[in-house]
């Protein structure tokens, strides 16, 4: 008994000990009386990044770009404030860059490369073409490569390709040094490749393909002519695929598609197993769908669109329905950014016709809507997705 009165004792003390220390620190300040325990501190939710969707026709005739807002879900197109806008007389090829929210124009018949803001709120064209940089003669298409840096167009009247270097801040693009450079008879159709390594030029007067492999001497881009590749007559449009190891050609004056296999240099072209591929009644504007695995070809006399997929190999196989009808003189191809929507600029109504691409095999349907007005004799056109600047 008398033990465990001892236990109990010295317990008590203990407790009494500790409970003056906590007094003592209390009274000290150490430990605020009363203080809640400090909440976690406060992360700001990361606000999402507004991503709209834009698309932009050259009407020849008019000399005006039609600007139309996407609707994603339903595909259909809505003018933007201030469509269509002036651009000077007989635009036509027409090039985006997302990354730099920049819209290229060929004017051929002044010889120049027209430059243009979007703005990225309300699709706008800003800057009023005021920046322009001189091209060869007659330039006919424009291409800009993924990340905005470089600027490619066809000069289809010099027989030769135009290259600039883009600048950031609004500044005019700069020649490359020697550019232009030579190409074949009446180049028309250009494409690049997603990387900005190489440049491939269908050349409608001599029927044949050119290319161009860019590289660096330190700071300083340098570019080589590679082999030019034979097409069949009349090479119009030209696309590369998205992996960059492929490029198909549509032949006007054959009802074909040419198909090649990129050089890992992309200094030359091997046409690929079974090329040419069949098309419509003259081919004009081709396009390759984001994901890889369908082309679509615009063929202008039949008033249809051709659908392939897309073999591992680059081997193309007409969709199940191809040809899709469209309007009359269907020429240039553009898909939407997202890869679910596809439009067409049909020279013969001044319309454009809008599609639904079906993922999983490539078949095409009418958008609501479709199709929309534009200008006179439209040509070319492109889709492009810009940010939207948080506030």
């Amino acid at each position: 008994m008398h033990a465990q009165g001892l236990s109990f004792r010295r317990a008590t003390i203990l407790l009494l000990v500790a409970a003056a220390s906590a007094l003592q620190l209390i009274g000290c300040g150490t430990i605020p009386p009363n203080t809640p325990s400090a909440a976690p501190a406060e992360v700001p939710a990361p606000v999402p990044t507004e991503v709209r969707h834009y698309l932009y026709v050259t009407n020849s005739r008019d000399g005006t770009i039609s600007a139309y807002s996407i609707n994603g879900r339903s595909g259909s197109l809505s003018a933007v404030p201030g469509s269509p806008f002036s651009v000077g007389p007989g635009p036509a090829g027409i090039a985006a860059s997302s990354a730099r929210r920049m819209l290229y124009v060929a004017s051929p018949m002044a010889d120049m490369v027209r430059v243009y803001s979007i703005a990225p709120s309300t699709g706008a064209l800003t800057g009023a073409g005021t920046l322009r940089v001189a091209a060869g003669s007659a330039p006919q298409e424009v291409a800009v490569d993924l990340n905005g840096d470089l600027l490619a167009a066809t000069n289809y009247g010099a027989a030769s390709l135009s290259l600039w270097a883009v600048a950031s801040g609004g500044a005019a693009p700069a020649a490359l040094s020697g550019s232009p450079f030579r190409t074949g008879s009446n180049p028309a159709g250009i494409a690049m490749d997603p990387s900005g390594k190489g440049v491939y030029v269908a050349n409608n007067g001599s029927s044949d393909v050119s290319t161009y492999a860019f590289g660096r001497n330190g700071r300083e881009p340098t570019i080589a002519r590679g082999r030019a590749a034979a097409a069949q007559a009349y090479p119009s449009g030209a696309a590369v695929d998205p992996t960059g190891r492929f490029l198909y050609v549509t032949n006007n004056g054959s009802g074909t598609v040419s198909g090649y296999a990129v050089a890992p240099d992309h200094a030359s072209l091997d046409p690929l197993p079974g090329s040419p591929f069949a098309a419509g009644t003259s081919p004009w504007g081709v396009a390759a769908a984001p994901n890889g695995r369908f082309l679509y070809v615009a063929n202008a006399s039949s008033a249809t669109i051709s659908a392939y997929r897309l073999g591992d190999d680059g081997d193309l196989a007409g969709v199940a329905g191809s040809p899709f009808a469209t309007g009359p003189s269907p020429r240039g191809l553009a898909i939407d950014p997202d890869g679910g929507l596809l439009y067409v600029a049909c020279y013969g109504s001044g319309q454009v016709f809008g599609y639904a691409i079906d993922p999983a095999a490539g078949a095409l349907s009418p958008v609501d809507g479709s199709p929309f007005a534009a200008g006179r004799l439209p040509v070319s056109l492109v889709a492009v997705a810009v940010a939207v600047d948080a506030r």
